[in-house]
């Protein structure tokens, strides 16, 4: 599998073609990323009925998307989804069939994309984990069972990173690991018409060894540097653009933990897309955008529909309006719909599928999220939480920074909560009412609690004793993202208390705000130390 040695990479030049940046500058409002193995029964479906399931959301008259980034690899860098010289074929109920049937899955994507005018990427799991061999959909096998044994990661142990995967992940420190995965991205576009390729560095962590990221951090970048090449190089022999994005954190320092120099992938040109983020509402965009500045590259907010921020998961279409208008109001040039439902909620009963994806809300947006004239209406704002994810080993996707949950301090001291509201309230005269919201576990009804936001006090409105939130865990332990069954337990003995403060127009400015929570007497708590589970601002029009 010969490629370019890395040293020899160094001193090759970048230049993006006319063509090449023309195909950088195309519409590219919404896209969706489509984990297309959810539900994995839909692969019982024929194959055209799969398509339309597929497309629902993409074929809709106001559908704002421009473009889909296939997640079909699965176990990419073991198996293929496809007939491939270099790896065995994947073996998957239902898709079975369809190979049978002589479906050439990816050929089928691209033509179906192409056909509507959308951008078709293909995204590359960097550190995939494995899937069972041959994988049937409701088995579900413990992480260490034989049937995931990797045989390559088997055949070359020191290919990967031990980790808290049980076989561990994909080491990009060794060269043969590079070389090989290039080989492979370079077979598929060779084979299919990809308008581009998506380095998901967020699937999954860490691809360097554990505590010494940034130390060996040029491997990282060399192997980005690998495949810009490969993809410029098969662009000039087939005439056809391939744009390569990557899927990175939401901090340029937070990139840094996992030996990611997102400056030096700027500054070389490595790159024609950032997407940012995944499972966070705060995104640190001005960072970014002073990085791409003197560059062509994009930026493009990601969010997860599925692991979702801890205690967000399928909300209602307020909340999506509220993070995805600071989003764009922060000038990010593209949303990433990631882990979204491909359809509306009825057809996942049309086609006789489960529910796992079933959200209104997800439907809404992909026709509204694609412009700020279309995100209309009310809007929720809310403090990040941590916790929830189990996929990850250091920064990238687990939210360990976030500000909630967050113990009221004693003696009357405030606890500070940053919350980021990029539209300007105080000239919006269309708004109606802004409420601010505070859900405090610990805390009875004789609590007194005092909000300022910044230096303006709160006038308290309402209170809710008897308050429960179905994702809302307290002490017990939190369930993984993506555990959707886990959220529909109902506690009556939660111990939350909500409060609602009215919150004048003017006293807020665009980008972040701050709510300091103070309570004037311990006493009326029993002695417990009351915490902060939520802080939520409503915008009514």
């Amino acid at each position: 599998m010969s490629v370019f040695r890395d040293p020899d990479l160094r001193s090759v030049p970048i230049t993006l073609s006319p063509a090449h940046l023309k195909a950088l500058d195309r519409r590219r409002r919404l896209v969706l990323q489509e984990d297309a193995n959810m539900p994995f029964e839909a692969f019982r479906l024929p194959f055209d009925r799969w398509l339309d399931f597929r497309f629902r959301h993409c074929d809709h008259s106001k559908s704002q998307i421009d473009g889909i980034w296939w997640d079909i690899g699965l176990a990419e860098d073991t198996y293929a989804v496809y007939e491939s010289r270099l790896l065995p074929r994947l073996r998957l109920d239902g898709f079975d069939d369809w190979c049978e049937q002589g479906v050439d899955w990816p050929a089928e994507l691209v033509r179906a994309c192409h056909a509507r005018g959308l951008e078709a990427f293909w995204n590359n799991r960097v550190c995939p984990v494995d899937f069972p061999q041959p994988f049937r959909s409701g088995r579900r096998l413990p992480h260490d069972h034989p049937d995931r044994l990797n045989p390559i990661k088997q055949a070359h142990p020191d290919w990967v990173n031990p980790c808290w995967w049980p076989q561990g992940l994909w080491n990009l420190a060794v060269h043969d690991v590079r070389e090989r995965k290039t080989a492979i991205l370079r077979e598929l576009l060779e084979r299919y018409a990809f308008d581009g390729i998506q380095l998901d560095f967020a699937r999954h962590t860490p691809c360097l060894p554990p505590g010494r990221e940034w130390e060996l951090r040029d491997h990282a970048t060399a192997f980005v540097r690998m495949v810009r090449l490969m993809m410029l190089e098969v662009e000039r022999v087939t005439g056809h653009p391939r744009l390569l994005a990557v899927r990175i954190g939401e901090t340029v320092p937070g990139n840094h933990l996992d030996g990611f120099e997102v400056e030096r992938w700027t500054e070389e040109d490595l790159v024609d897309i950032l997407t940012l983020g995944g499972r966070t509402t705060t995104l640190d965009v001005a960072a970014f955008s002073e990085l791409v500045r003197d560059h062509p590259a994009r930026l493009c907010a990601c969010f997860d529909g599925h692991h979702a921020t801890d205690g967000y998961y399928f909300p209602g279409a307020d909340y999506f309006r509220a993070v995805f208008r600071n989003f764009r109001l922060q000038g990010v040039d593209t949303i990433s719909l990631f882990n979204w439902a491909c359809a509306p909620p009825d057809a996942y009963d049309e086609f006789g599928l489960p529910g796992v994806m079933k959200c209104a809300g997800h439907t809404e947006m992909t026709r509204a999220a694609g412009t700020l004239d279309t995100l209309c209406g009310d809007r929720l704002y809310a403090v990040e939480r941590r916790g929830g994810y189990p996929w990850a080993g250091n920064y990238l996707y687990r939210n360990d920074d976030r500000p909630l949950p967050a113990p009221i301090p004693e003696n009357g001291r405030r606890l500070e909560l940053p919350c980021f509201v990029y539209d300007d309230l105080a000239t919006a005269a269309a708004v109606r009412e802004i409420v601010l919201q505070l859900i405090v576990r610990g805390a009875d009804d004789r609590a007194a609690l005092t909000l300022l936001l910044d230096k303006t006090p709160l006038c308290e409105l309402r209170r809710d004793p008897t308050w429960t939130d179905s994702q809302i865990y307290g002490d017990k332990p939190q369930p993984t993202a993506g555990s959707w069954s886990a959220y529909a337990r109902t506690d009556p003995d939660q111990d939350l208390l909500r409060v609602e403060f009215r919150a004048p127009r003017a006293a807020f400015r665009p980008g972040e705000n701050t709510v300091s929570v103070s309570l004037s007497d311990r006493g009326a708590t029993g002695g417990l130390v009351p915490v902060v589970e939520k802080l939520e601002i409503r915008v009514r029009y």
